[in-house]
């Protein structure tokens, strides 16, 4: 279908057309035929879809044009932020050009909303806070409005925006045709589709067993050390190399130490959160949509309301706390039919979470190591090449006398000298682990039959006479176990290959299919009969002797394993029993 197949006035449809709007998206095409008869409609459609001209329209073809001073609104739009409401009025705007349209929101002045809702709207595009403070001070009455749209109306509940969303539509006269748009339906936005609109038009492109995402979006999960997190993110966005990127963060103190640590280590980066003034929020997005700034991060204040189409990375810095986060903040990439990719940075500990939210998501996560040094460093070369390329030649005759003069004396070696200095390599990249990305410790391949964690310690700590804890993870794998040791142990260790004349050891340069072993909580796993059954567990190993167990997962919130005395073997949960009690022995059960 195209735009003319609808009732739709030809000033409209050329308007769109002039734009470059001629095929409706699927939300659009699905509800318009009802919405344009004055129907309600419950729409639920993926991010990204073109929801808001699948209310502009309708708005734009029942209201007339009107100049009375002082009139009273006869439209209300609710969306839960000020940047979502800010691209609506300027959609509505564009698609209803014979409206005065306005926008009301907090964070700024009252005064220039009060005086344009005194002169006379047609349209109001609010947040929930700021129009209930205008109902309260008088300067709103919504007496006469014809429409109401609740635009991400999920995103509100997640706000605490409930009793003002109610409040609003109370204000309303209940013979007025409502809208409602979601990307999601939970119990408080199905209960007042129920008590707010009229035998309503359900319009559901997204189902109960899909997931509320863009089909063009690509899903990776990247397995980081939360002690190196913010250099796998750093990696990423090198080698990624997107032209605009949005990270999320849990907490704005969060936010704003990450965009300072992405700008110490050469990335463009701008932070934007709640605290931050309306004006510092603006001229944050307008940098990020003019290219001037290459990553945002944000808090979920931007999850919502950035229409940007061609935003190519969106990187989750932590876990989301739920399904619906991952969709909403996913949701910024892949718009508009644009292919995009969403990453989520996961700890060992957060394995069984990232399957849950795989399923309840409805989406498959490619898991991904994070990248080599020597990927990073040849990432970094491409970029700044790609750099070199776009200075424009009106520049070049100042920099030519030096170039040759470079180039003189160092031939092809000057450009190269060149290029790691735009990528910000002054030196060659430290070794680190593949397994974690941690700077300082490289992965080793020990293979033998039948060669568990246990084992692969023990050897590991005897020959390169190191305690336990002084290695880093270690993941099995089919023919053997992947460790983290200390680079500087590694040529010594390297040395001694075959170890025992039975074990293989070899410097990593790819890593294999490791094995996921079971979180320690998994009773399934774990042995409740004898303590003394050594078995590996998510994080570590326990052990009945002195070196104890291998240091495992780094993560501050976790557990380390317990190094047990040789007197006490260690009884379940990893407490020592006391050593003058003798050894442990289980009590069998009786039946």
């Amino acid at each position: 279908m195209v735009f003319s197949d609808f009732a739709l006035s030809e000033r409209v449809v050329s308007g769109l057309t002039a734009r470059g709007i001629t095929v409706p998206s699927p939300i659009q095409e699905e509800s318009l035929p009802f919405t344009l008869e004055g129907r309600d409609v419950l729409g639920r459609a993926r991010t990204g879809t073109g929801k808001t001209l699948a209310f502009g329209l309708p708005i734009s073809m029942r209201l007339e044009a009107s100049r009375e001073r002082g009139r009273k609104t006869r439209a209300i739009i609710l969306a839960p932020t000020r940047e979502l409401a800010k691209q609506v009025a300027k959609e509505l705007e564009l698609c209803a050009a014979h409206l005065a349209v306005t926008t009301i929101y907090g964070g700024t002045s009252y005064g220039p909303q009060e005086r344009d809702l005194q002169r006379g709207v047609d349209v109001v595009v609010g947040t929930p806070g700021r129009v209930i403070d205008h109902l309260d001070r008088g300067t709103l009455d919504l007496s006469e409005v014809e429409i109401a749209v609740l635009d991400e109306a999920d995103e509100m509940l997640s706000m605490g925006f409930q009793d003002a969303v109610e409040r609003v539509l109370k204000s309303t006269p209940k013979e007025r045709q409502t809208m409602l748009f979601s990307a999601t339906i939970p119990r408080w936005v199905d209960k007042l589709a129920k008590g707010y609109l009229n035998n309503p038009k359900k319009v559901d492109l997204v189902g109960e067993e899909s997931a509320a995402q863009a089909s063009t979006t690509q899903h990776i999960a990247v397995r980081v050390n939360p002690a190196a997190r913010t250099k796998t993110l750093a990696d990423l966005l090198t080698v990624l190399a997107p032209e605009r990127a949005i990270i999320f963060t849990r907490t704005k103190k969060d936010c704003d130490e990450l965009a300072l640590e992405l700008i110490h280590r050469g990335l463009e980066a701008e932070a934007i959160h709640g605290d931050l003034a309306q004006s510092q929020r603006e001229r944050a997005l307008e940098g990020f949509r003019a290219g001037r700034t290459r990553v945002l991060v944000a808090t979920d204040v931007a999850a919502r309301g950035i229409d940007i189409p061609d935003v190519e990375l969106v990187v989750q810095h932590h876990f989301p706390n739920d399904s619906e986060a991952y969709v909403h903040r996913s949701g910024r990439t892949g718009r508009a039919g644009r292919t995009g990719t969403a990453v989520v940075l996961y700890t060992d500990r957060e394995q069984r979470q990232l399957k849950t939210l795989e399923h309840e998501a409805g989406v498959f996560f490619e898991r991904k190591d994070p990248p080599k040094p020597t990927e990073v460093q040849a990432s970094a070369a491409k970029n700044a090449a790609k750099v070199v390329r776009s200075v424009p030649e009106s520049v070049i005759a100042q920099f030519r006398a030096e170039a040759e003069a470079l180039a003189e004396e160092f031939d092809i070696d000057a450009l190269a000298r060149a290029l790691a200095w735009i990528a910000g390599i002054h030196q060659a990249p430290k070794p680190a682990s593949l397994i974690t990305g941690e700077e300082g410790m490289t992965t080793v391949l020990l293979r033998a039959p039948r060669l568990g964690i246990p084992r692969a310690v023990a050897v590991l700590a005897q020959v390169m006479n190191l305690p336990s804890k002084a290695l880093g993870k270690i993941k099995p794998f089919k023919d053997g176990v992947a460790a983290d040791v200390p680079t500087s142990s590694v040529e010594a260790l390297l040395a001694q290959n075959p170890l025992e004349g039975q074990i293989e050891i070899e410097r990593a340069e790819t890593l294999p299919e490791l094995i996921d072993l079971a979180p320690r909580n998994d009773r399934a796993y774990q042995d409740r009969g004898s303590s003394n059954d050594r078995r590996p567990r998510e994080g570590g190993y326990q052990s009945g002797g002195s070196r104890g167990g291998y240091r495992g997962n780094r993560d501050s919130n976790s557990s380390t394993s317990t190094s047990q005395s040789s007197g006490g073997a260690p009884r379940e949960g990893g407490a020592p029993r006391d050593a003058n009690r003798g050894p442990y022995k289980p009590q069998r059960k009786r039946y």
